[in-house]
């Protein structure tokens, strides 16, 4: 008797700053996996530094790894507020990335400015950098950086990433290449 053909997951590489934006993704691939998709998202956290470091950095890991040739899909995760610092000390992370092949996914401000926004209610949000986890605190008042992706998952879910990906190109972006965001958009 033959076994079922199992289908392959797609591999998708996320490169990210630290343990913060390791643990959303991780949430996000939990709900991959709820949804029955076949993704399997590789994640590189950074060693700090600035977003063109953190580039740089997910290249030179993609670049030494064997499985680089089954990816189906190159992201790094970046916060929007410091590509625009960067770029003004002339450290382009947005150059850096398109001559390695990575598109950039930016988090608006940054991510915690995204989770606030994950919040029924706050999908319109457009926090200052500087007062996102102030803000973040006031509707999740036990949040601590960084949050752990069960923490991440107990607190929201697809419907909450759906709602926040109508006014967030970039986290619909982030959807659409893990499979979690259809045209039209959900209600």
């Amino acid at each position: 008797m033959r076994r079922p053909r199992v289908q392959p997951r797609r591999v998708v590489f996320i490169g990210v700053e630290g343990r913060s934006e390791r643990a959303f993704v991780k949430f996000m691939g939990d709900i991959c996996e709820e949804m029955g998709l076949h993704v399997h998202p590789r994640v590189k956290t950074g060693s700090g530094g600035d977003s063109l470091a953190i580039v740089e950095e997910a290249a030179r890991h993609l670049g030494r790894q064997p499985w680089r040739r089954d990816i189906s899909d190159r992201l790094v995760l970046l916060d929007q507020d410091r590509i625009v610092t960067d770029q003004s000390a002339g450290r382009d992370a947005l150059a850096s990335a398109g001559k390695h092949g990575l598109r950039i996914v930016l988090m608006t401000p940054n991510l915690e400015g995204l989770l606030l926004r994950l919040h029924r209610g706050r999908e319109q949000t457009k926090p200052v950098a500087t007062s996102t986890q102030r803000e973040l605190r006031k509707v999740w008042p036990t949040y601590r950086k960084p949050p752990a992706a069960r923490e991440l998952r107990r607190r929201f879910g697809l419907a909450d990433l759906r709602r926040a990906a109508a006014h967030d190109p970039n986290l619909r972006t982030l959807m659409e290449v893990l499979g979690l965001w259809s045209d039209p958009p959900p209600s």
